[in-house]
């Protein structure tokens, strides 16, 4: 088992046990159906036509106003379809409800480890923020009324270590940012990258919404059977509490508002559920907290 490999069964097994822990009994709303959502699926390749994406599309059941949905772009995609919750598409109705836009693989299961660590992290991350932004969103625009002004992107984990690469590669692809438990111990250039902004272009506003779980933490790194002592070291080296520390200096930054939460009792698995209905909720322009 090489390191890598290591750091996924450690860092996401539990994400996928809890998730299908939690939906052994259940299924997906797109099978059973949802009184506030209609699903449909779309399938996109990449440039090179080598991987195989999944989106799993939300669409209201409520029109769209006159300037489109709001729409909430979400990583981990096959995950977040297995764990909505109608209660929560219910509050949505509530507010201003987005559209969803699932990214996920097209696979039978809800995680696939090694795929997601490719497009999430390192250099090939810039791929995938490529794919998103010249072949997913033109995709869902030609088929949905969306509004340009309200975009969210959401990650969990690595995928909230991809929502602060893009913050700092494509800062005017999306109007909101929510990262949490974004892994920033396994990536310290992002950290560095985004303590060391002066300013975002001119113009641009945003709002960066950082949250973490009180019982979470960086693995035990000198474990790992693989890697360089360097980058062991470095990883090593960011801080416990990086997150709150990103939230604090980017509020500093004009245009951008930019908060930090933590949550009592709560460790890296459970925050995806959280964070989820959090961010749902903030979509659709309702208090996070119900």
């Amino acid at each position: 088992m090489n390191w890598t490999h290591s750091l996924i069964v450690l860092l996401f097994g539990v994400v996928s046990l809890n998730s299908h822990a939690a939906n052994q009994e259940a299924h997906p709303l797109a099978e059973t159906g949802s009184a506030h959502y209609r699903f449909e699926r779309m399938n996109i390749d990449s440039h090179d036509g080598q991987r195989h994406y999944r989106l799993d599309i939300g669409i209201p059941r409520r029109p769209p106003v006159s300037t489109g949905y709001p729409v909430m772009y979400l990583l981990d995609g096959n995950n977040v379809m297995a764990q909505l919750q109608e209660a929560w598409l219910g509050e949505l109705a509530t507010g201003t409800p987005p559209l969803l836009v699932m990214i996920g693989y097209d696979i039978d299961g809800t995680y696939d480890g090694e795929r997601r660590t490719r497009d999430y992290t390192g250099a090939t991350s810039g791929a995938f923020l490529q794919l998103i932004e010249s072949n997913i969103k033109p995709e869902v625009q030609a088929h949905y009324s969306v509004d340009l002004s309200h975009q969210t992107l959401w990650g969990h984990s690595f995928g909230g270590l991809l929502v602060l690469s893009a913050l700092l590669q494509e800062p005017a692809a999306f109007q909101t940012w929510f990262a949490a438990s974004a892994s920033l111990w396994y990536q310290p250039v992002t950290f560095y990258n985004v303590m060391a902004l002066n300013a975002f272009p001119t113009g641009l506003a945003r709002t960066v919404r950082l949250i973490i779980g009180e019982r979470e933490g960086k693995p035990p790194i000198a474990q790992f059977d693989g890697g360089s002592p360097e980058r062991r070291k470095a990883m090593a080296a960011i801080p416990r509490d990086a997150n709150r520390l990103l939230a604090e200096h980017l509020a500093t930054l004009p245009g951008t508002e930019a908060s930090y939460q933590q949550f009592n009792g709560r460790n890296h698995g459970q925050m995806f559920g959280t964070a989820l209905h959090l961010g749902l909720r903030r979509a659709a322009g309702l208090p996070e907290q119900p």
